[in-house]
């Protein structure tokens, strides 16, 4: 097939007459936005900008954002068509895709010109679909059967920029200053780009005096061998596909992250409603009835996390609890303990009122939300003790309840998960204060078993963090890394430019240190070339001393990012280059950071509640408990003697000794015996089951969680409570009564 069958160039063209009308339509400029641009003849592709200012990031914040105050899958479809308008559906005046005020300036400014008697060109450009194919614009396999198939299997970034070399090469022979905007149809059986020309400049002028509309033979020849031309170069180029694909999937993606942050949002006080009693008299804090034991816990956790919050009412209603505690220690000279026991008591009393806030929302909740009723909220509300003796009694009658048994480990290894990561933390920050002051010089050498048992004791952890990791991960890891990683990998580029500067010796053989000083900034972008020009070993004494030292502050971020994704629930896996020439490449995954097998027996005397019934333990588990066991023993009793000697010995209440007392006692009991069973304190509950039954609980699409906020924020800023009722009274009270239930 001819290049001329291959791409079919139809023109047609207006221009304004005397009396004012258009020969074929007198408004192009709305022809641009209302019929090329429309929404489902077209596709957008990236960069899609709504703003010409906007940058591509921007727009999927403007997504995530819209995502925040979507209340339903449809209202973030609606609300994502507006973040971006027409932006990414065209191309012309230079851009490849034009944003959305871009496309209505365009549209403008051919409107204009065509006003000041210029002839627009309306002009389709119809594709083949073998050519299409040959040229890798759509994938070989890839067969139009109806009308709409092509949108998302067309390469619209190639494409276009075809068409815009062919007018670019068809301008320079044709024309003046030739203006256009071009989209590529994707709604019909055969691939169109409609585009809207006008020659800004003089033209070419016919006898009566206008300029001319056709597109002559050696034009159109001229456009279709240009971008023939450019598609045989770019053949090898892979695909550059629109974004119709991409914007499915982050479509979907966002929806996705719409629910997954709605489930997050409203969970708390679904699960907590389902957690109270039926007797709505016991929802208040100051109850002593067993059944609010739970609720209180949980509802302790959403006021703390809502006075969290940067802009909480708390630190203002905490002023007077100060003043006051500060006016009895100037008055009573109060011990800095007495000092704090009041700040905490004023604290709390805000907690509790912030507390009995939220009964008294839910007390007023009417009965007809109270509806959600499921088995995991049943077994997950019970108390954990009593979930414990019902595993225990099912166990023993030989009908165990899967669901019962899932509910109560999640929470117990959820519950170690956190401790561990916490545990983790201590330690690794206790050995970076233990490096700075070494760095700092003001370390004593025998203070170095102190860091050998954070090391230790942040080794353990880590390992039973990744335990528990394992076991929970079907939790969503966190996001938030991508910008740590990338400085932490900037950090080891900038350490490997400085060690190929210390290996490069033509600087050495420079007699100029200026020179040299600026060739490595100019190649290595690092300072230190003037260095290599000193004869001996004093100038790359000093450059190896900032490799060592940039070196430990490399190794650092890396722990210090490992521990830091761990804690999400993710892992850093990095790739040296064993001639050190190149940068380490780091792969972030979810996932544990170290091997289930390896670390499954670590906390074997924190597994006593973990079966229904005594188990043996596996030969490799106990090896590797029994030597935990004796490594931290061995490291906690050299810290202890050094803490002892240098008078420290106020820090040992601080370090773990009875749990490694509790480890190395039960080391002792199954070290020597091959087949060793952990006893299981489960199997020696006996009793029975509370039938106390749950209430009902909420819809997550109640929306309790902004409702609760309002309400610990009224209740923080009040400055006295009604016991009783659990509603806050005035705030304007005498001050003698504010302070009054603080002593």
């Amino acid at each position: 097939m001819s290049l001329k069958q291959s791409i079919i160039v139809v023109n047609e063209y207006t221009v304004k007459s005397e009396a004012g009308k258009g020969s074929r339509g007198e408004t192009p400029g709305a022809y641009v936005t209302r019929y090329m641009a429309r929404e489902l003849a077209t596709e957008p592709l990236t960069p899609i900008k709504r703003q010409r200012t906007d940058d591509f990031i921007l727009r999927y914040m403007a997504r995530e954002s819209a995502t925040e105050a979507a209340v339903s899958r449809s209202d973030i479809k609606s609300r994502f068509k507006a973040s971006q308008g027409a932006g990414g559906v065209a191309f012309g005046y230079g851009q490849v895709s034009l944003s959305d005020d871009e496309l209505r300036s365009a549209s403008a400014d051919i409107q204009s010109w065509f006003d000041k008697g210029h002839t627009v060109l309306k002009t389709v450009l119809s594709f083949d679909q073998e050519y299409l194919r040959r040229h890798g614009i759509i994938p070989k396999d890839f067969v139009c059967t109806k009308k709409g198939d092509y949108r998302g299997h067309l390469d619209q970034m190639k494409l276009r920029m075809a068409v815009m070399q062919g007018l670019q090469r068809m301008e320079s022979a044709f024309y003046d200053d030739l203006r256009y905007v071009g989209v590529i149809q994707v709604d019909t059986e055969h691939v169109h780009c409609h585009l809207a020309m006008v020659d800004a400049g003089r033209g070419t002028v016919t006898a009566d005096g206008t300029q001319r509309g056709k597109i002559n033979a050696p034009a159109k020849a001229m456009l279709r061998r240009a971008m023939d031309a450019w598609l045989d170069e770019k053949q090898t180029v892979r695909h550059m596909s629109s974004a119709v694909g991409y914007e499915r999937r982050n479509v979907i993606t966002f929806v996705k992250r719409w629910a997954h942050q709605q489930m997050l949002r409203e969970s708390l006080p679904q699960f907590l409603i389902a957690c109270l009693p039926e007797d709505r008299r016991l929802w208040r804090s100051s109850t002593n009835n067993p059944a609010m034991k739970k609720p209180n816990r949980i509802v302790r956790q959403l006021v703390e996390e809502v006075l969290a919050r940067p802009e909480s009412p708390l630190p203002q209603a905490m002023e007077p609890v100060y003043e006051y505690a500060n006016h009895r220690r100037e008055a009573e000279g109060l011990s800095t303990s007495q000092w704090r026991r009041l700040v905490t008591e004023g604290r709390e009393k805000i907690i509790e009122r912030g507390i009995n806030g939220v009964y008294g929302l839910l007390r007023a909740l009417p009965g007809d939300l109270l509806r959600v009723r499921t088995p995991m909220l049943d077994v997950m509300g019970m108390d954990y003790a009593d979930a414990a003796a019902l595993a225990a009694e099912e166990s023993r009658q030989g009908t165990p309840d899967d669901l019962l048994g899932f509910s109560f480990r999640l929470r117990s290894y959820s519950t170690r998960l956190q401790h561990h990561r916490e545990r983790r933390a201590v330690y690794h920050e206790n050995a970076r204060v233990w490096e700075r002051a070494d760095d700092a010089g003001v370390a004593s050498v025998s203070s170095r078993v102190l860091y050998d048992f954070y090391l230790e004791e942040e080794g353990y952890h880590a390992r039973c963090a990744a335990k528990y990791q394992k076991f929970l991960s079907f939790a969503s890891p966190e996001t938030g890394w991508q910008g740590r990683w990338e400085k932490v990998s900037e950090y080891g580029e900038r350490l490997l430019s400085l060690e190929s500067l210390r290996r490069d010796g033509s600087l050495r053989k420079m007699k100029d240190p200026d020179q040299a000083e600026q060739l490595g900034q100019d190649i290595y972008g690092q300072s230190g070339g003037h260095l290599l020009t000193i004869k001996g070993k004093a100038g790359t004494d000093v450059l190896d001393q900032r490799i060592a030292k940039m070196r430990r502050n490399y190794d650092a971020r890396i722990a210090e990012l490992r521990a830091d994704l761990a804690a999400q629930g993710l892992k850093l896996e990095l790739t040296s280059d064993p001639d050190g020439k190149a940068p380490d490449v780091g792969v972030i995954s979810a996932g544990a950071e170290y091997d289930f097998e390896d670390v499954k027996g670590l906390d074997l005397h924190h597994m006593r509640y973990d079966f229904s019934s005594d188990v043996e333990v596996g030969t490799k588990a106990r090896k590797q408990f029994i030597q935990w066991a004796r490594s931290r023993r061995m490291h906690c009793d050299r810290a202890v003697a050094y803490l002892t000697a240098s008078g420290q010995t106020d820090l040992i209440a601080d370090m773990p000794v009875a749990d490694i007392e509790a480890m190395n006692t039960l080391a002792d009991r199954i070290s020597g015996d091959s087949h060793a069973v952990l006893p299981s304190e489960v199997a020696a509950l006996s009793r029975k089951r509370d039938a106390l039954r749950r209430s009902r609980t909420v819809r997550l699409d109640t929306g309790l969680v902004k409702q609760m906020e309002q309400y610990v924020d009224r209740a923080a800023s009040s400055r006295e409570l009604d016991s009783d009722t659990g509603t806050a009274a005035p705030v304007a009270q005498e001050q003698s009564r504010t302070y009054s239930g603080l002593e």
